[in-house]
């Protein structure tokens, strides 16, 4: 069955002058039609539920894109995985000219002490990323110097090679970014919601091309990823096991959302960037 893969355009409203943009760019999304429809049965609670405004700077590693190119701008999620790299999709650098990397940040219209923007040095995607399938939806992000860490920017905690999970099914997953809220626009201020990894098996059954380096989180109640910008984490205790990748074409209907999968990609960040695994 084909697949119609398309990326979402969402119009914002607008920045702090501390952003670059004047205006919130469009949201990237990557976006699969699903091949079998969500039974009502399935999300009993009918009702749109957007994610929950969290603490400021309890998501320190968060990160807001904006990239640009010749034709348009748009904004992504990402994580600060080391003091020179942030971890991000690789749909959200594709096409970039150039990238402008928020850090510290909690409302975007507000511009606070602990916010700093940089544009990135040099970004790159997965060699094998596929913008028709979405495989290997992976890139890291190279900023111009060290970022200072502090209470309002610090690490995503990655797993290491030896924690690496093989059944993460039935566990609770959290997205976060300044994605799309229940009324269709980008929040002000960062989000987050929860929900439950599900089998691949299950998550196939609604789109047919999810990948082992993939996961998926249930669409139940209506909290998807819509709810979290592409390229933003997907923690599952305390480690980034997630990065937003892909869902629904309607991503308030209750589909799941897929991730690509960070335990996958150890090898990949290592060799890329200066991220290295914890001693234990």
């Amino acid at each position: 069955m084909n697949t119609a893969i398309v990326i979402l355009a969402v119009l914002g409203t607008a920045l702090a002058a501390s952003i670059e943009q004047a205006e919130f760019p469009a949201n990237r999304r990557m976006e699969i039609d699903p091949i079998r429809p969500i039974e009502e049965s399935e999300h009993p609670n009918l009702q749109i539920i957007n994610g929950h405004e969290v603490p400021a700077h309890s998501i320190p590693y968060q990160v807001y894109l904006i990239g640009k190119s010749s034709q348009q701008s748009w904004s992504c999620g990402g994580s600060l995985i080391t003091r020179n790299y942030v971890l991000t999709a690789a749909h959200c650098v594709d096409g970039a000219s150039s990238i402008q990397v928020t850090l510290g940040a909690h409302n975007l219209r507000v511009a606070t002490s602990g916010r700093i923007s940089v544009n990135a040095k040099s970004w790159k995607q997965h060699e094998e990323y596929n913008s028709r399938t979405i495989d290997n939806d992976v890139a890291v992000i190279r900023l111009p110097s060290p970022i200072t860490l502090s209470s309002t920017i610090n690490l995503s905690p990655l797993p290491n090679f030896s924690e690496v999970a093989y059944d993460l099914d039935g566990l609770s997953g959290r997205v976060s970014g300044w994605g799309l809220t229940g009324s269709g626009k980008g929040s002000d201020v960062l989000l987050a919601v929860n929900n439950t990894v599900i089998s691949n098996t299950q998550c196939n059954s609604y789109y047919g091309v999810v990948k082992s380096r993939e996961i998926c989180l249930s669409g139940a109640g209506r909290k998807t990823a819509c709810s979290g910008d592409s390229g933003g984490p997907m923690i599952i205790g305390n480690k980034q096991y997630g990065i937003v990748s892909y869902g629904a074409r309607d991503c308030p209907s209750g589909y799941p959302g897929v991730y690509a999968r960070v335990d996958r990609f150890l090898d990949w960040i290592e060799n890329n960037s200066d991220w290295r695994p914890r001693q234990i």
